[in-house]
């Protein structure tokens, strides 16, 4: 009974993956998944060289600066071209993102079955072997913590483990930058294990520990940004665990992965500390940025650990927070703010975590949990710690730390099932058990609305393209994913607009600003649809609302000086451009 339990919940968890990945937008919307990135890396490596296959274009290769912003743009943003976040240098592009994926997933892939692999396939892949790795290990010391634990709690293991760890809001976006962070995930997921098992086999625990370090050495090969994280192979020393050659078991294998990464970047740019994040190709001039500072701090522990998400009656009901709100509450300095929902606050079940030291300071605990528990709060820590002090946010950086505080949680629950007897039991069963479906609820409804608002910037990017027939899929899907969701009808109501059809396309936006009235964006497109049209009293009632919506929006404040002017002026029926 105990593994069908299991066995069922791995496969809803799975299924759950596999969906979110499989109707987000991946692979920057390519049809073919061999001109995806990593693909693009994979290719270049079999080919023997250590740049992308991708071919630069001449326009590209004659910009005076091709790190300005402003001149790359075009090329960045263009689905013909599609250079966002790829690094230019010397004539090739690269990618500054870990070259883990593409030796260890990508290359084999391709090897084995001739194809090339889908971004969104592999991520999947990626947490669902993480989550096993995680189920081993909780295993192994859940029977420790909770020897007679009902048969139900490794299902609901699995579920804390496969969707409190935000790894479903990973998969709603699977592309380039979330498959580095699932292999560093898998990788450290692995690690842990090794160090647990080094821990209960004192005979072997030199090999494991070399097993250990060579994952992490996979994790930063994968992830810069995990080396921190690798202190934890300092841990078996304290106990006197490994007794032969002990720091060669524990730093050969590392230092090894270090050093072939530093060969990496040398031969690529010239500089073993250079992973290509100077030359890259971004919405900002990224070697003049400073990109880690203390005044980032506060604002970070808000974003990633307490910020509320929008609540709303429209399916999936849980939605990101204002732009706008989030913007006038971070230094001026700070980066996006990409779909972000403070984990501690929306992820309740991860408040379990807290069980470990409390009964641990109470004398309550099992022998031996902290050779799993300590390394997974190091993890982390370490890795909060360095994205504390970075100037962006995003949900995919949560999914660096937050899959070991659910760790963390799952231990806590198995001691308190293990530790407590009779009504306390009964009464920390029912918390933790709503705080679960608290938590798997939030992480699904919220991955979902990630789908179908990149589903609608995609379709309006599709539509500045001039690409109506995909703009229209691409609002479709949305739709599907958030019936009637304001963004996908907004984008309808342009598709109309451009195939001239104002009449439907004015009820359009009426019907969409009588559930949504206080939506600018609608405001502003009404109103630049009355003004082609000449009905300049009726636009400027909606640039006015528009404007009070948004006081501090340029744009907006633009158009309705200028709306003014014209219709003091009495020249109302000259007609201009719609949106």
């Amino acid at each position: 009974m105990e593994f069908r339990l299991a066995s069922a919940a791995f496969i809803a968890v799975f299924a759950t993956y596999l969906f979110l990945g499989g109707v987000g937008v991946t692979d920057r919307g390519n049809l073919q998944p061999r001109d995806s990135d990593y693909n693009l890396l994979a290719r270049g490596l079999l080919a023997g060289h250590l740049y992308a296959d991708k071919d630069v274009p001449p326009a590209f290769r004659r910009l005076p600066d091709p790190y300005d912003p402003a001149l790359n743009q075009p090329f960045r943003a263009s689905t013909a071209y599609r250079l966002h976040d790829l690094s230019y240098f010397k004539g090739r592009f690269y990618l500054y993102f870990g070259i883990a994926p593409a030796l260890l997933v990508f290359i084999p892939w391709h090897l084995l079955t001739g194809g090339w692999l889908p971004l969104w396939a592999a991520v999947v892949f990626l947490c669902s072997a993480g989550l096993l790795a995680n189920l081993l290990l909780v295993r192994a010391v859940g029977r420790r913590l909770a020897p007679s634990a009902p048969a139900w709690m490794p299902a609901a293991c699995v579920l804390i483990l496969g969707l409190a760890s935000y790894a479903p809001l990973l998969a709603a976006r699977a592309d380039i930058w979330e498959v580095p962070i699932a292999s560093s995930y898998l990788a450290v997921s692995v690690a842990l294990l090794c160090l647990w098992q080094a821990h209960e086999n004192p005979a072997r625990s030199a090999r494991w520990l070399a097993v250990a370090s060579a994952a992490f050495g996979a994790a930063f090969a994968s992830r810069p940004t995990m080396l921190p994280a690798a202190a934890v192979l300092l841990l078996p020393f304290r106990d006197g665990q490994v007794r032969r050659n002990p720091w060669a078991w524990a730093a050969a294998p590392l230092c090894a992965c270090g050093l072939l990464v530093a060969l990496y970047n040398a031969l690529r740019f010239g500089n073993p500390f250079e992973f290509g994040i100077r030359y890259q190709l971004a919405n900002e001039y990224v070697a003049r940025l400073h990109v880690f500072g203390a005044d980032q701090f506060w604002t970070n522990v808000r974003l990633y650990l307490l910020q509320p998400v929008q609540w709303s009656a429209v399916f999936p009901f849980a939605h990101e927070p204002d732009a706008a709100l989030l913007r006038a509450h971070v230094p001026l300095d700070h980066g996006g703010i990409e779909h972000i929902s403070g984990a501690l606050l929306n992820d309740p079940v991860l408040w379990a975590a807290f069980a470990l030291p409390a009964l641990g300071c109470a004398g309550r605990m099992a022998r031996g949990v902290a050779a799993a528990a300590v390394p997974a709060a190091w993890v982390s820590l370490a890795s909060l710690g360095v994205l504390l002090f970075f100037f962006g946010s995003c949900s995919r950086y949560q999914f660096e730390f937050v899959p070991w505080i659910a760790l963390l949680a799952c231990l806590g629950v198995l001691a308190l099932e293990g530790t407590l007897s009779g009504t306390p039991r009964t009464i920390a069963r029912c918390l933790w058990a709503t705080a679960l479906a608290a938590s798997c609820a939030f992480t699904v409804l919220y991955s979902i609305d990630r789908c179908a608002q990149d589903h609608n910037s995609a379709g309006f990017a599709e539509l500045a393209a001039g690409n109506a027939g995909s703009a229209e899929n691409d609002f479709a899907i949305a739709n599907r994913l958030s019936p009637g969701n304001p963004a996908s009808r907004l984008g309808v109501a342009w598709m109309l607009v451009g195939e001239g059809r104002m009449g439907e396309a004015e009820a359009a936006y009426n019907a969409l600003l009588g559930d949504f009235p206080s939506y600018t964006q609608a405001h502003f497109s009404l109103a630049n649809l009355l003004r082609h049209e000449g009905r300049f009293d009726d636009a400027l009632v909606h640039y006015r609302l528009a404007h009070q919506l948004e006081p501090g929006n340029a744009a907006m404040q633009a158009a309705l000086d200028s709306a003014l002017d014209k219709a003091s002026a009495g020249r109302g029926s000259r007609r201009q451009p719609v949106h």
